[in-house]
């Protein structure tokens, strides 16, 4: 199973869905195949908003994570993204950091904390860095958000213990580009 090779669409906004629900798409969807990000498109764009719940199925969402710079999103697509990342050495988001025995992460759903958008927002990226199993950028005040190129470094899965690794056919890559929206449909 790949973890972060998707097929997308995106509502076009142009011909808007009347009776839209929230798990329905804002307007008629359209395929949208993205181009990975080059760091020239990046670099020294400030941060805007992060999230950590982009895209959707309908039905719930894969939790990819997102970078508003300016219109456009800078959006890391693996499923459950900010738990595969820090900042700072410090996971961005951990859903079992107190059981573990782990630090609290930058982004507490349990208690709606969010220190990320605090600490980034106003930021600039300096550098970005994507490898087919790693990602490294860094950030104007310190920070920086990195995926660890070996999986050891990264929490394992609570549910089934094994370590958050990439398909052998993943590259990183191709799941970091730009899109005008974080309605992401897979």
């Amino acid at each position: 199973m790949t973890t972060c090779v998707y097929s997308y669409e995106i509502p076009d906004l142009s011909r808007p869905i009347v009776h839209a629900t929230k798990m329905s798409p804002s307007g008629e969807l359209r395929p949208f195949v993205p181009q990975p990000a080059t760091p020239q498109e990046i670099i020294g764009r400030q941060i805007d908003e992060i999230i950590t719940y982009a895209g959707t199925y309908g039905m719930g969402g894969p939790g990819f994570f997102g970078l508003r710079l300016g219109e456009d999103w800078l959006i890391i697509a693996l499923w459950g993204a900010a738990s595969w990342m820090t900042c700072r050495g410090r996971l961005v988001e951990d859903w079992h950091f107190d059981s573990s025995g782990r630090p609290e992460p930058w982004v507490n759903a349990t208690d709606g904390l969010d220190l990320l958008n605090r600490a980034l927002a106003g930021q600039t990226v300096e550098t970005i860095e994507i490898a087919p199993r790693a990602m490294h950028i860094v950030i104007s005040g310190g920070f920086d958000l990195t995926i660890a190129e070996d999986p050891r470094e990264r929490p394992a899965f609570a549910g089934n213990g094994q370590p958050r690794a990439f398909a052998p056919e993943d590259d990183l890559r191709r799941a970091v580009f730009l899109s005008p929206t974080t309605e992401l449909w897979v």
